[in-house]
């Protein structure tokens, strides 16, 4: 659980970081690079961080039935 707190963490972190490139009215190409590989890698990092979360809610539900 402590995975998604910190990624979440990292959303906020990144999305204040392109706010204020924003901010700017100049946003290198290299920014926006990296932001679009952020963005990606948060959503592949959110989707098994949650699948983790659900197996170990279902483990432990057999477990209670055994």
């Amino acid at each position: 659980m402590k995975k998604i707190h910190w990624l979440h963490r990292l959303a906020l972190l990144t999305v204040v970081f392109g706010a204020g490139a924003l901010a700017t009215g100049f946003l290198p190409l290299w920014i926006k690079i990296i932001l679009i590989a952020i963005v990606g890698g948060y959503q592949l990092l959110m989707t098994e961080f949650e699948y983790e979360v659900k197996s170990n809610i279902e483990e432990e539900k057999v477990d209670e039935i055994i």
